[in-house]
């Protein structure tokens, strides 16, 4: 009984969703040429991913100040990383926060790239155009991964609206903070989408 409301509900939002349509904001560039932002609606249970991320901004242990960090995955696993990034283990300790499958390793970003590993856990989205990436998938590069939010388009140009840790600029109290952002991510060169399963 309660699961089929629970059905008809998740109806519903996706049927209200698909009727009020994307919400778009303008841009206007030198030219004086306005240009659209895509904003992509909340995708199943994606919401959930990126409120964890704005939690998980908080901690220190992100900062590159920071040589030691906790595994949230690995039973709270501390490990000391020096001169190297952490966006993996943002990301999946973020995933693992919000109830989310991770991996039984530690897996690196080129782990994460590798598409032999993790299918059953992250499977691999093909995907033929940015707009398929939904909110809460990692999108990950050999060397980096971010968590989506949702797809921006400025100056034709196309970026991802995401969090990662790992970031070239300096904390400023607002959008980034413990060497975390969000912020703007271009969309280009050799990705893969992974799309989280809830536990």
């Amino acid at each position: 009984m309660i699961k089929n409301q629970l059905q008809i509900i998740y109806l519903l939002l996706i049927i209200s969703s698909l009727l009020v349509g994307c919400t778009s904001s303008k841009y206007e560039n030198e030219e004086g040429i306005e240009e659209e932002e895509i904003l992509i609606p909340v995708e199943g249970q994606g919401a959930l991913i990126i409120q964890t991320a704005a939690e998980e901004q908080q901690k220190e242990m992100y900062s590159p100040k920071k040589d030691s960090v906790y595994l949230y995955w690995l039973d709270n696993q501390l490990i000391v990383i020096k001169n190297s990034t952490k966006c993996n283990i943002f990301a999946l300790n973020t995933l693992y926060k919000a109830g989310f499958k991770t991996p039984t390793v530690n897996a690196l970003t080129r782990d994460l790239m590798d598409q032999s590993k993790f299918t059953d856990i992250l499977p691999i989205i093909n995907i033929s155009d940015p707009e398929e990436i939904f909110k809460g998938d990692l999108v990950v590069w050999y060397g980096h991964v971010i968590i989506f939010d949702y797809l921006v388009k400025k100056k034709n140009k196309l970026y991802a609206q995401a969090w990662w840790s790992g970031t070239s600029q300096e904390d400023n109290n607002d959008n980034v903070i413990n060497n975390v952002k969000y912020g703007k991510y271009p969309l280009k060169g050799n990705y893969i989408v992974r799309r989280p399963i809830k536990k």
